[in-house]
């Protein structure tokens, strides 16, 4: 849908700036133009021309005034013709109704004015649907997942309902509460859990909890909450005050929960054309991010689709159907007197309105029909009199025209009521921005003016039969589904205006018609209800994926006979409280904020983008104010620096003195120094050594000096700013490990895997694919510099959203076990498959049922390229059900010692994991140990969640359980009954070391074993050749400084010494001072 459509789909009711209908084309502006009336647009033309150049000519003509009579005379001609241009467009206007008798309204041809109707050109207005191809394509029959109908002829062990989470703004009573309560009702009826996630206490709160559904307030800030949303096959967000929700579920790991987003008002999409006008970019692009998180848009009206146009992003929806008209109607009632809006109006009690309104499209026929219906009104007239039967009053027409027609239409229609001979005053014209509700309220029956094909009920008559009134619509399908002529309105037939005339003496004489009245507004509380519910549940089946866990949902068919017809009325309140009471008692405790429920989030963002770019205004404004003042003081400095002052030439002489003389003195003095020249290369490690003194200097955080005096540190792994709320940030006990550099929580000491294991992180496939594997590799990459503690242990933030964390007592009772070392050589664990005490179930076997029944199939061909055993090795290590639990979701704590021996074997069992399957997964997409494509990103997580159970187990490692709640331990396979059960040999360090460094051996001699090796990339590759090649190199190094050093003292001895100038002669004591003889002369 392009963007002129979405400018003429407003809805009715909405507010528009001040002659922005003046701004449009005449096409747009106006709906008689696409009438084809050729005579009617040369008017237009016409009359704008002679406008514009009255204007010109007036102002001219105004500065001439006093220099000639004529200017005077000129501009009074000038006036008369623009009057005689505007009666001829107007009377041009009223003559069209004299060619409808040859109109063909009903098949819709433009036969009028055919030559003009083939030269113009329909625009998006007419004939606008609203079709969600591309949702269809991309959701519901290109997913290539299996269908309910599959999955419920597969072999299931579930067992738990499938869980929903719905997000609602508030807990407040409110037309969007009850939409919410009654897709909830209807979806508890096809099975699923619900659990209701509100930013705001209300009302509502126990309305929920005695349904059954917990409730929870959010704490929502920009992009996170405190929800583990992976714990829910979906999401049903309502309102646009959830866009922080949605942007929450953008990030990692969220971003693959499907989501249906209900947007019920438009608020947000009457002001993109604002935003558009004043470039707010930025604001537009805020919310498109928003609408393109969600899986499905929903709107509950056809028209809202169209308005938002702007932000589709190919997910939009249409579920017809909402309690607001009702509520609406209910609550104006109550706040406005009827009695009082017909005085308003200069409407007398004993008249009879027709109000008339019609598409919220504004289209190029709506003229035609609006003729049609004066016409009917005309022979209507004729049939019953201008004046009622009872009470003498009037019957008059209230045409509700579109915001965006041109001024002039009113006008127009009045001039062909006159030429059909309605007298004047029997045809009225409003524009839509008024009060629409309050137009309909004072009425006596409400007649729907547009003969196209709607595609659903307009909701503008659902407010009218809420209002009590009795309606007139058109006979086509959107209105027979919901109307029954004569029951609860009067039906016509299209383009008929005798029918027309027929159906609106049915309403002037039937004296039942207040009984009509009071069935439609009946119909009207509880039209589309069992609809919107069912069409959810259809929804909900094309776009979550149901895991072997979780049940089923039932049948539509199923559930279309137990959901309740209507809307959940009655969960508000008392079932024997009248109607008007409820709204009455409402009434007086009534909140605003709870009214406009899109209202506050759109200002919120407003402010916030305004602040925004004023920020960045002001910062520019600032560099360039800067950046010229820079150079202005840079041109002043150098103008200065040319003009030298005669303190500056003297104080010039005397440092050239200085440095002659300082440059003789030191010629002298280098005569006689031994020069020591320093080679760069030993500058070079001077300076290196000097800058790592430096950072071992560097102060250290108070958390990493408290854990480094600990005998244990809990790592704790997470992916993705989602997962932020879940860490702890205050317990030295733990420390963060973000996979991603980008999602790293800032101003924390979290370590940072990708900056560890490049070769592995980088690569997102593997970052998804290992899962917290991918963490343990990363700390365990030369380990001896992050981890200084004698124990490790992992909790990834999961934990905390599955209530399997440690509490206080329980991280005491630990930290003392592991300081005392009472257990030896052990691995604690404190989350268990199951999440039961006990279970009898084999290990191999619940393996098979998370993985889709290939667990033994992958671990026994891993096993066989890790140990290079023939194909018919046959047998896995025994893991036997002797009561006893497993470690699950990677909560453990062991030496480091053991993880890093752990390790060793993991990196090698995850080689061959990907050596099997990579081609299958990355290439083809497919992956067999999940079932749907959310989870095919994490392939290998399930299968190597119970890896290190497999290790502990047969490494002959103590296995004890530590309850999170209170940390009471329990050891697990007593060492005692594993004898002649465990796989030693397999799991020996000195034969996982043996293989790591053949492997690293051929890393090393780049022999590597198939073309894409994943084993390099997993941590240090490091064997004993290594070693010894890194010593020789060091003693090489050794022996050329120790020759460097020789060289340069040989270089000292082989110096000339400096000659001896002169000599002191001593002389004896006693023989007193020299003569003035030279002591060298001999005497003659």
């Amino acid at each position: 849908m392009d963007e002129e459509g979405a400018v003429n789909a407003h809805l009715w009711g909405s507010t528009f700036h001040e002659g922005a209908a003046e701004k449009r084309p005449g096409r747009q502006q106006m709906g008689l133009a696409g009438s084809g009336n050729r005579g009617h647009a040369e008017g237009n033309v016409g009359r704008r021309g002679g406008f514009g150049r009255a204007r010109e000519v007036e102002m001219r003509g105004t500065g001439a005034a006093g220099k000639s009579p004529k200017s005077a005379k000129l501009y009074r001609i000038l006036i008369a013709i623009v009057v005689v241009f505007f009666l001829i467009e107007t009377i041009g206007n009223g003559l069209v109704f004299l060619r409808l008798r040859d109109a063909d309204l009903q098949t819709g041809g433009m036969d009028i004015f055919p030559r003009a109707a083939i030269k113009q050109s329909v625009p998006a207005g007419d004939g606008a649907r609203f079709v969600p191809r591309v949702l269809v394509e991309r959701l519901l029959l290109s997913r290539g997942k299996a269908t309910l109908a599959e999955l419920r002829k597969e072999v299931r062990a579930p067992h738990r309902p499938p869980r929903l989470a719905l997000i609602c703004p508030n807990l407040a009573l409110s037309p969007l509460s009850l939409y919410m309560l009654t897709i909830a009702n209807g979806l508890r009826e096809l099975g699923y859990n619900l659990e209701v996630h509100s930013l705001k206490d209300g009302d509502l709160r126990l309305t929920w909890e005695d349904m059954g559904i917990s409730v929870t307030l959010l704490e929502a800030s920009e992009n996170s909450t405190n929800v583990d949303w992976l714990n829910y096959e979906g999401v049903i967000a309502a309102s646009l005050n959830s866009k922080y929700v949605l942007d929450s579920l953008a990030q990692e790991p969220f971003t693959k929960i499907p989501v249906i987003w209900v947007i019920n008002d438009d608020t947000l999409g009457r002001r993109l054309g604002e935003y558009k006008l004043a470039a707010s970019t930025g604001l537009i692009s805020d919310w498109k991010r928003s609408f393109q998180r969600a899986d499905v848009m929903v709107f509950p009206d056809y028209a809202l689709p169209l308005i938002y146009t702007m932000l589709d992003t190919g997910n939009f929806f249409v579920v017809p159907g909402s309690p607001a008209e009702v509520w609406t109607a209910e609550e104006y009632k109550l706040t406005h007197s009827r009695v009082i809006l017909r005085a308003q109006h200069r409407v007398r009690s004993e008249d009879f309105v027709i109000a008339v309104v019609g598409s919220p499209f504004l289209y190029h026929g709506l003229w035609r029909e609006h003729a049609l219906v004066m016409h009917a009104l005309a022979l209507t007239l004729s049939t019953v009199g201008d004046a009622l039967p009872k009470g003498g009053g009037r019957i008059q027409l209230l045409i509700i025209g579109h915001p965006n027609q041109a001024s002039t239409y009113g006008a127009s229609l009045q001039v062909m009521a006159e030429h059909l001979g309605l007298k004047n005053g029997t045809v009225r014209y409003v524009v839509a921005s008024e009060d629409v509700t309050g137009m309909l309220w004072m009425s006596d029956a409400v007649l729907y003016g547009s003969f196209r094909d709607e595609q659903a009920f307009p909701p503008i008559l659902s407010l009218a039969m809420s209002l009590q009134r009795p309606v007139i619509a058109p006979n086509r399908r959107a209105f027979r589904e919901q109307i029954v002529d004569g029951e609860n309105g009067v039906l016509f037939e299209v383009g008929d205006d005798t029918k027309l005339s027929d159906a609106v003496v049915r309403i002037l004489k039937d004296e039942s018609k207040g009984v009509m009245a009071a069935n439609g507004q009946s119909m009207a509380r509880n039209m589309f209800a069992s609809n919107v519910s069912l069409s959810y549940g259809e929804i909900l089946e094309s776009i979550l994926e149901f895991p072997s866990d979780a049940d089923l949902p039932r049948s539509l068919d199923e559930a279309a006979k137990r959901v309740k017809g209507g809307w959940c009325w009655d969960m508000l309140f008392p079932a024997n409280t009248p109607f008007q009471d409820f709204f009455q008692s409402r009434n007086k405790d009534r909140r605003a904020e709870n009214d406009h429920v899109g209202s506050g989030i759109i200002k919120i963002l407003e402010d916030v983008w305004t602040l925004r770019n004023f920020i960045e205004m002001s910062q520019n404004s600032t560099d360039i104010a800067q950046n010229s003042t820079e150079r202005v003081r840079s041109h002043i400095s150098s103008v200065d620096s040319e003009l030298p002052s005669t303190f500056d030439l003297r104080e010039a002489k005397a440092i050239e003195e200085d440095v002659v003389a300082e440059k003789t003195e030191r010629e002298e003095l280098d005569g006689r120094k031994v020069h020591v020249q320093t080679p760069l290369e030993d500058i070079t490690k001077m300076i290196r050594k000097t800058e790592v003194r430096k950072d071992e200097l560097k102060e250290r955080s108070d958390a990493e000096i408290q854990r480094s005096a600990q005998a244990l540190c809990i790592y704790e792994p997470y992916h993705g700013r989602g997962a932020w709320p879940f860490l702890q940030e205050e317990n030295t006990l733990y420390r963060g490990l973000s996979l991603s550099t980008v999602d790293r929580r800032p101003g924390d000491d979290d370590v940072d895997a990708e900056v560890r294991l490049p070769a592995l992180l980088n690569d997102t496939y593997y970052r998804n694919v290992l899962c917290e594997y991918g963490a343990f590799f990363a700390i365990a990459n030369r380990i001896d510099l992050i981890h200084k503690n004698p124990w490790i242990g992992f909790q990834p933030w999961r934990t905390s959203s599955k209530d399997v964390a440690l509490t206080t007592v329980a991280e005491a009772a630990l930290t003392e076990a592991v300081s005392n070392g009472r257990d030896g050589d052990a691995v604690y664990f404190w989350a268990r498959t199951g999440g039961h005490r006990d279970s009898s179930e084999d290990f191999w076997a619940n393996c098979d049922a998370t993985n889709s029944g290939h667990c033994r199939e992958a671990f026994l061909d891993s096993w066989r390229r890790m140990y290079g055993l023939t194909a018919t090795w046959t047998a896995l290590p025994p893991m036997p059900a002797d009561g006893g639990s497993w470690s699950a979701m990677h909560s453990w704590v062991m030496p480091t010692s053991s993880f890093v021996d752990f390790v060793l074997f993991a990196r090698i069992f995850v080689d061959a994991l990907d050596t099997q399957y990579y081609a299958e997964h990355h290439d083809l997409e497919r992956c067999r140990f999940v079932r749907f494509q959310r989870e095919g990103q994490h392939c290998y997580c399930g299968l190597l969640e119970g890896l290190v159970n497999v290790w502990a187990y047969h490494s002959g490692k103590r296995m004890i359980y530590v309850d999170p709640k209170t940390g009471t331990m329990e050891e697990q396979h007593a060492l005692e009954s594993r004898h002649g059960k465990m796989w030693v040999k397999f799991f020996n360090r000195g034969t996982l070391k043996a293989m790591d460094e053949d492997l690293a051996q051929a890393a090393d001699d780049s022999d590597f074993p198939r073309e894409r090796w994943l084993w390099p990339q997993t941590g240090e590759v490091y064997w004993e050749g290594i070693f010894e090649r890194e010593r020789q190199e060091r003693w090489r190094l050794r022996e050329e400084r120790k020759q460097k050093q020789k060289e340069k003292q040989a270089l000292i001895r082989s110096r000339l010494k400096q000659q001896i100038l002169g000599k002191v002669v001593k002389l004896p004591p006693g023989e007193g001072e020299l003569s003035s003889v030279n002591i060298s002369q001999k005497p003659s």
